[in-house]
């Protein structure tokens, strides 16, 4: 058995006493910094749990270590949805070892903004906890819908009273899972699209649509390009085409392109004077 090599630095305490402490070399500063500018970030975390969670690792530390560390990276104020995540999701990974079912109560916020059960969850079987699009998701198998459609994406900041319920043996299906092009849930309709956009957006479409689509330059508008891929038809497919503004343009097929226009047309109802 290997011996564990460490660093012991000693302080002068009160009535002659000495303070000592013991680091493990292998975590230093550089390694501190990512730790610590990890959890500063963290949507799900009270100020007063990343604090605890910090001071606790400030035992690894040297006091000019510490000093060092002082400047964390700084994020705006924005909405605790749920200060417990942190224990829901021990209770979820706790699920995936013992492998447990799981029931829970499903939350959303109310015109109060405060989280209100909206559904009951029973026998539900955890697959894998993933993080999307600044959230968590429990990825799971629901039995109440049909064998090849069980796959369901939970929110887990929205998860409450979560308890483990029975073993499960049955043999998880080996389908990959599924995920949605544009968010989380995956669409059922799906169709080849092809596209006009500026040459600001390319990136943009080889992160969104892979590498293997095909641009060409587009003859009708300089400094604008053309292609086509297979799109997942959701809300989430609207608001990406939407989003991108006037840099954007659905060419094919007509059905789609009139989904948009519908859309645009509500929009501008609702703005009319």
């Amino acid at each position: 058995m290997g011996a564990l090599s460490v660093r012991v630095e000693s302080e002068a305490g009160a009535h002659n006493q000495l303070r000592y402490k013991a680091y493990h070399p292998g975590f230093g500063l550089n390694e501190a910094r990512m730790v610590f500018d990890s959890i500063s970030i963290s949507r799900f975390l009270s100020l007063q749990q990343k604090n605890t969670l910090i001071s606790q690792l400030e035992g690894y530390l040297s006091d000019q270590e510490v000093r060092q560390l002082r400047q964390r990276v700084q994020t705006r104020d924005c909405l605790m949805q749920n200060e417990k995540l942190p224990q829901t999701l021990l209770m979820l990974y706790r699920a995936l070892d013992v492998r447990r079912y799981l029931d829970f109560t499903y939350c959303k916020f109310d015109l109060d903004g405060r989280q209100k059960p909206v559904k009951q969850y029973h026998r539900i079987l955890p697959l894998m906890v993933i993080w999307e699009k600044e959230h968590y998701y429990l990825v799971a198998l629901n039995p109440d819908h049909p064998e090849d459609d069980q796959q369901r994406n939970y929110r887990v900041d929205r998860m409450t009273n979560l308890s483990l319920s029975v073993k499960f043996w049955r043999k998880v299906p080996s389908v990959p899972l599924r995920y949605g092009q544009f968010d989380m849930f995956p669409a059922k309709e799906k169709c080849r699209v092809t596209f006009r956009l500026h040459r600001d957006l390319l990136d943009l479409a080889f992160e969104t649509f892979g590498t293997n689509i095909r641009p060409v330059v587009d003859r009708e508008k300089d400094d604008w390009i053309r292609f086509t891929a297979e799109a997942e038809l959701s809300t989430g497919f609207e608001r990406w085409v939407l989003g991108q503004a006037d840099k954007i343009e659905v060419l094919d097929p007509p059905a789609v392109r009139l989904r948009l226009r519908r859309l645009l047309q509500n929009l501008c109802d609702y703005y009319r004077d």
